[in-house]
């Protein structure tokens, strides 16, 4: 079998007029001389195609049992994620006139994910892939997302435009956040079988990764995808000291077992390295972007709760995928992933306040850390207040609804207190309170943390 190569110049969203005037990023074989000086490259863009050049080989390592999935289909992203942080979500493409092969490619993708995981832990003991999981039946399984494009396999079958049609398609089935990676594995008919990915993503933080599922026939689908996915991390950035020149940019090439090599052989993904010289894009310590950093990682070293208590009608959702609580709950995540929690209470509730790390009742933005917690508390949004009156006296309250004599109810907002005066009627004098007010004092306030009932006493003077 033939090896694989890269050529990254390719730019996989310049017919995407959005993405490409915040990228300032030339059409596909435009002069680069005449590009801006402010232009800046798709992250990590790349098109995958056979070279027959490499033969580099590298040990061998026994090939990992085939995987089973055992997930349901789904048309949509499952919330919330099985693991908290910006994941890397699974998505089974295919024409609109294409035989939907999912329950057997599920066990690929499935088969894939696995080999990917492990084979990450072998390169760096303090990282992995974040993979969107969820929990079904059967046990923690790949959350795996079915998009049926409006194009067929005829229309799809020249290169051109394949990448477009797929990134448009992820968008019109609401796969379109900045928090996350798709890696897709598109199940068409292609006219150039040499080409076996491509992947690219933006400075929003939304990535796209595509394994062309029927092309490169005995090319590990794990190490296309791993090697796309990459590219949507950032990698290979400009100017890293061993990036290949021209357009084979965002590759090394200086090393053919390096994953990031524009060649790659037909070996599985076993064989490959992870920056083998740490030099690149992965754990080197300089100054530009280092892939180990990524937030699309878990860190397996620096893992830390977030505790969040829930009480009353309501939940609470973090804008990074993995928190949808409508009780109290813990979550894992990256020490120092920065969340903005929203709270939604339920019918006829609202949201009285947040407490621990976050304060007031808008908006709460946390920094996920050892020993932070959140609380949040939603209550109806009203109570009921009843008064009763024995004896010859007023009740009035300081705001419109209370006037009691001898006894009366109103509605009041919960968690607003109310202050209620005890006016007595000549030849009478106010004794004391029962209830919700206690004492002898005239006044009393009542939080409305609750439905609530006082009474008033009065007695000849």
């Amino acid at each position: 079998m033939s090896p694989a190569r890269c050529s990254a110049r390719t730019s996989p969203f310049v017919v995407v007029a959005v993405v490409v005037l915040a990228l300032g990023v030339r059409p596909v074989g435009s002069d680069p001389s005449s590009a801006p000086e402010s232009a800046v490259r798709p992250v990590g863009s790349d098109r995958l195609v056979l070279d027959v050049t490499s033969d580099a080989v590298a040990p061998q390592v026994p090939a990992r049992a085939a995987a089973v999935w055992c997930g349901s289909p789904a048309q949509s992203d499952r919330a919330p994620n099985a693991i908290a942080g910006n994941p890397v979500h699974w998505v089974y493409a295919l024409p609109s006139d294409g035989q939907d092969r999912l329950s057997s490619i599920a066990n690929v993708m499935e088969t894939d994910a696995e080999e990917i995981d492990a084979w990450w832990r072998t390169q760096d003991s303090t990282r992995v892939l974040r993979n969107d999981v969820a929990q079904f039946p059967c046990g923690s399984q790949l959350d795996v997302t079915t998009v049926r494009l409006s194009q067929s396999g005829s229309q799809l079958t020249q290169l051109s435009g394949r990448f477009t049609a797929v990134f448009n398609a992820l968008g019109a089935a609401g796969l379109r956040s900045s928090f996350t990676k798709y890696l897709v594995y598109y199940d068409g008919p292609v006219s150039d079988d040499n080409v076996c990915g491509q992947g690219g993503g933006d400075r929003s933080g939304f990535g796209l990764a595509v394994v062309y599922y029927q092309s490169c026939v005995g090319v590990s689908t794990a190490a296309v995808g791993a090697h796309e996915v990459l590219h949507t991390l950032g990698v290979v950035p400009r100017g890293a000291p061993n990036e290949c020149p021209d357009d084979d940019g965002a590759h090394t090439c200086d090393d053919p077992n390096d994953l990031m090599y524009p060649s790659i052989d037909d070996g599985s993904l076993s064989t490959k390295s992870l920056d083998p010289g740490r030099n690149d894009y992965y754990a080197h310590g300089g100054a530009w972007l280092d892939a180990q950093d990524s937030s699309w990682l878990v860190r397996l070293d620096g893992q830390v709760p977030l505790a969040l208590s829930v009480s009353g009608p309501g939940s609470v959702a973090a804008d990074v995928p993995g928190l949808l609580c409508a009780q109290s709950c813990t979550t894992m995540w990256n020490a120092g992933t920065q969340l903005a929690l929203t709270a939604t209470p339920g019918p006829g509730a609202k949201l009285v306040r947040w407490g621990s790390a976050c304060v007031g009742a808008a908006g709460c933005s946390v920094t996920v850390a050892s020993g932070v917690q959140v609380s949040a508390l939603f209550a109806p949004v009203s109570f009921p207040l009843t008064v009763t009156v024995s004896g010859r006296g007023v009740v009035r309250s300081s705001r419109t609804g209370i006037a009691c004599r001898p006894k009366c109810s109103a509605t009041f907002l919960s968690y607003s207190p109310v202050k209620l005066t005890a006016t007595a009627a000549k030849g009478w004098r106010f004794r004391s309170w029962s209830g919700a007010c206690r004492g002898s004092k005239r006044s009393c306030s009542v939080s409305m943390a609750a439905a609530t009932s006082a009474r008033a006493v009065f007695a000849r003077a």
